[in-house]
């Protein structure tokens, strides 16, 4: 499987990353801490996997502040260039909601015809992303049948996957079993 191993990395630094981004249907993203995000590919197969190699990349940006996390986001439409690595705030999740530490999401094709303007997102600036894996980090007042600690994964919406952190409605997640690698059931998820 080809790895690239990134830390609080700008994309515009990158440009392996925005490449691979743009070309291929198929990636995850990987938080492996809060930290690092691992970019890795299911699509190759074990037979290319010898001849893959690993990219480290470490970026010297600071922390973000506890109430931010990192996402990608989409300012303005077009090419992978467009992408911006930058904190966002993040809240408490309310009644019905939770709030999910992305472990490995989902790049497909619908991400890039979202960026470019082929489908039209619901806001600008705009967080890609429609599909993850994650664990929970917090509930919503009242919620039951979820509870920190769980993995869950999603597809659809809500778009937002393209970062470290999300919140979710408590009702669009399926609970996943703790023995699962989050990348192979984004991997899953992605294909359903």
């Amino acid at each position: 499987m080809d790895l690239l191993l990134l830390r609080r990395v700008n994309l515009q630094s990158h440009p392996l990353l925005s490449q691979l981004l743009q070309k291929s249907t198929l990636f995850c993203l990987h938080n492996s801490s809060s930290n690092h995000t691992i970019v890795s590919s299911p699509i190759f197969s074990t037979q290319k996997q010898k001849n893959l190699s690993f990219v480290k990349a470490l970026s010297t940006e600071a922390e973000a502040p506890p109430n931010m996390v990192k996402a990608i986001r989409v300012h303005e439409l077009g090419g992978p260039e467009v992408l911006k690595w930058e904190d966002v705030e993040i809240g408490e999740p309310g009644d019905g909601e939770i709030r999910v530490r992305n472990k490995a999401i989902g790049l497909n094709f619908i991400d890039v015809y979202f960026r470019k303007g082929v489908y039209k997102a619901t806001t600008m600036p705009f967080t890609p992303g429609m599909e993850a894996v994650g664990e929970v980090i917090a509930v919503g007042p009242g919620l039951t049948g979820r509870k920190v600690g769980d993995l869950v994964g999603y597809a659809g919406n809500p778009m937002g996957s393209y970062a470290e952190e999300q919140i979710l409605p408590a009702n669009k997640v399926v609970p996943l079993p703790p023995s699962i690698d989050p990348i192979v059931a984004a991997s899953i998820i992605l294909r359903v």
